[in-house]
């Protein structure tokens, strides 16, 4: 669900790339790699992508600095390069992520989702194809829609992060993070700039030649529409409380006691 924005002026794109650099010289950050989008041989959905906006906003909201070479970033690159292939290509018979006979996608445990079915209807339409359809109806979209939709919210990019890895391949899991700050609008409501964040479970399997076969992922769809759409605060989603729960109330009082 990391996208790509291109509705940046050159000038603003100029200033980002500015400040990119800056964060790489100062802290030795590294830009995510999706591979080569200048290959002439793409063919694109729409237009080639330009990630510059969304690259400083990972750089600016990021919680983790892996280190190049380490197990994390390799992971954390491969699912971006993933996303960009299917948010991006065209034609399925060119993504280089995936093994194309047997890649199927499941989330929380649902429908499962064949090469094909993704390519046709986009990410985010699988992944949220568990939600509650009165607050979003993956069958009533299409990729065009929900791309619209959530590109539309997030005007400066939807980032996304590996936190920790807990098994390297064939068998890939790992905990993710996924937010951004909400400037545009969605269905009518105007954003106010308030962080949203998902917190989430990946199981990554590969075959062989390091190709994706199947991807499972667990998170909690529901409650991050409900912040979307004003039901609920974006604070009930921070430090994955969404997903493992605010804590226990007798231990919270007891951090709050003046005894302590």
């Amino acid at each position: 669900m990391s996208g790509s924005f291109d509705t940046t002026h050159s000038e603003e794109r100029l200033a980002a790339r500015r400040d990119l650099e800056r964060l790489k010289e100062e802290h030795g950050f590294l830009e995510p790699d999706r591979g080569d989008l200048d290959d002439p041989n793409i063919k694109w959905r729409f237009e080639k992508p330009d990630y510059t906006l969304a690259n400083l906003e990972y750089m600016k909201g990021k919680t983790k600095n892996h280190p190049a070479g380490s197990l994390e970033l390799v992971v954390e690159n491969l699912v971006k390069r993933w996303e960009m292939e299917a948010s991006h290509f065209k034609d399925l018979d060119q993504w280089t992520t995936i093994n194309r006979d047997n890649y199927h996608v499941q989330a929380n445990g649902g429908k499962i989702f064949s090469a094909e079915d993704t390519w046709k209807i986009g990410n985010y339409n699988w992944l949220m194809s568990g939600c509650r359809k009165d607050l979003y109806n993956a069958e009533e979209e299409d990729f065009e829609s929900s791309h619209h939709q959530f590109r539309g919210a997030f005007t400066k990019g939807f980032p996304w992060e590996v936190l920790e890895v807990f098994s390297g391949p064939p068998t890939v899991t790992f905990t993710w993070r996924h937010w951004a700050h909400f400037t545009g609008q969605y269905m009518g409501r105007q954003g106010s700039g308030e962080l949203i964040e998902l917190y989430g479970f990946g199981v990554v399997e590969l075959d062989e030649h390091t190709k994706i076969v199947s991807i499972k992922v667990y998170y909690k769809p529901d409650e991050f529409m409900e912040a979307l759409k004003g039901y609920i605060p974006p604070n009930k989603l921070s430090k994955g409380k969404a997903l493992v729960g605010s804590g226990c109330p007798y231990a919270e009082s007891l951090n709050n006691s003046t005894y302590l």
